[in-house]
């Protein structure tokens, strides 16, 4: 839609982007697919009630809003929560700019893409920080110094997915049925119409990168396994909040070292489809991973390496398997996510189950002992450390990590759980 707005010959425009707290909606949710699902019906609510003359699209996981010409903000994102979204339980929070346009339709493309990447963070410091009452995007930028640190700054500017990837960008971009953002990979709404018949048997496949952010470190030696890209725009952060660089120049270089990891995650995630072509099908259901249906698991294996091959260094993905029985296709997820959540406890270390897990397949006492070292970190470093959600998934699925665990670890874990539960609220039901 942005495209085709940018085609007109506008000179102005009014945007709003609508962003969500969408990791706390899967948390709260307890599951992935059915957080993912509360946020898009929350946006697509909102968008409707604003009506067609805003030109409600998407612009990564936000809801942008765009219309010709000098506008006021539209009267229902006013409210407290905005219209549309008050049944749904989602945090949200949006910000508005105006946009002058000019040049060939491709410029005016770039200029509206490129601010659409400052209204969309400032849409998520207005959601994190309800207090805040500006809500023009420059003027909301502004208060990023004295609200943030480093490193918070660079989560901001690594946060917002950028834009869709094709056209002009890299040869004929994404065509129908495809990702707009991924070329080559189907999108969301072909998994929509392939869930309504999914085939009896196979396994459910799930990928997603490892610490997309802040990269991934090695547990022996610390040496950096991937770079993040927070961690690549951390120096840009520490010049926007200590004043060496103005914030127009912070926003232009973060932008475009945001496009390049936006590619690479397209060619990472289309390697990862291409490669189980013969056998399977995986979609752009999460925002940085893929899931589907495989033959067999070797094939999803072998996807995986070839996919973290292309990108070594950079990135790299983990990805769960189960199996697709008489329990239905949203068992067969559940357990298949619970497979992805074993690589993530094993991410940094020598074991192969980092990068792929099968359910049903025990760990070894090592990589059991890995997983009850990765958690009792997140315990003792406590809320607000980046990964600690995944010790609530894991009191979550604890009877499935019996399940996986030899008899010498289920003691740990258990009283690492004991510890734990009573802090981390949702969590008091088994797998």
């Amino acid at each position: 839609m942005l495209a085709r707005f940018a085609r007109e010959p506008h000179q102005e425009a009014s945007v709003v982007v609508v962003t969500s707290a969408l990791r706390a909606s899967v948390e709260d949710s307890g599951d992935h697919m059915a957080g993912l699902s509360r946020v898009r019906q929350s946006l697509a609510a909102i968008g409707h009630r604003l009506g067609t003359a805003w030109n409600p699209s998407y612009y990564g996981k936000d809801l942008v809003l765009v219309r010709a010409g000098k506008h006021a903000v539209p009267a229902g994102l006013c409210m407290e929560p905005p219209a549309g979204g008050s049944d749904s339980g989602v945090q949200h929070g949006w910000a508005f700019d105006l946009v002058s346009l000019s040049g060939s339709g491709d410029e005016r493309r770039e200029r509206l893409l490129h601010a659409c990447y400052a209204i969309s963070m400032a849409a998520r410091l207005r959601r994190d920080r309800p207090d805040l009452r500006p809500c023009r995007a420059a003027d909301v930028l502004l208060h990023v110094p004295e609200l943030l640190s480093p490193e918070r700054g660079a989560s901001l500017l690594a946060g917002v997915l950028v834009r869709p990837l094709g056209g002009t960008d890299e040869g004929s971009g994404a065509l129908p049925g495809e990702d707009p953002r991924f070329p080559g990979v189907p999108s969301a709404d072909a998994w929509d119409v392939f869930a309504q018949r999914p085939p009896q048997r196979g396994l459910y496949a799930v990928s997603d990168v490892h610490d997309i952010e802040w990269g991934t470190l090695d547990r022996e030696s610390g040496e950096r396994v991937t770079e993040g890209s927070a961690h690549e725009l951390l120096p840009l952060s520490t010049a926007w909040l200590d004043g060496s660089l103005p914030v127009a120049d912070v926003l232009d270089r973060a932008y475009r070292l945001r496009v390049r990891r936006e590619s690479l995650l397209s060619r990472h995630l289309r390697a990862l489809s291409d490669a189980v072509a013969a056998g399977g099908r995986l979609f752009a259901t999460l925002g940085d991973g893929l899931s589907g249906v495989v033959s067999d698991a070797a094939l999803m294996r072998s996807a995986m390496v070839a996919a973290n091959a292309e990108s070594a260094g950079r990135m790299h993905s983990g990805a769960g398997v189960a199996p697709m029985d008489e329990r239905g296709l949203t068992a067969a997820r559940r357990r298949a996510h619970f497979s992805l959540h074993v690589t993530k406890a094993l991410k940094g270390t020598g074991h192969q189950e980092r990068f792929f897990h099968a359910f049903g397949n025990p760990l070894g006492s090592r990589a059991a002992d890995s997983v009850v070292g990765f958690l009792s970190v997140l315990r003792r470093e406590g809320p607000g450390t980046p990964g600690f959600h995944h010790l609530a998934h894991a009191l979550r699925w604890r009877d499935w990590w019996h399940l996986h665990l030899p008899p010498t670890a289920q003691g740990p874990l258990d009283r690492l759980f004991a510890s734990v539960q009573k802090s981390i609220p949702g969590t008091s039901a088994g797998a």
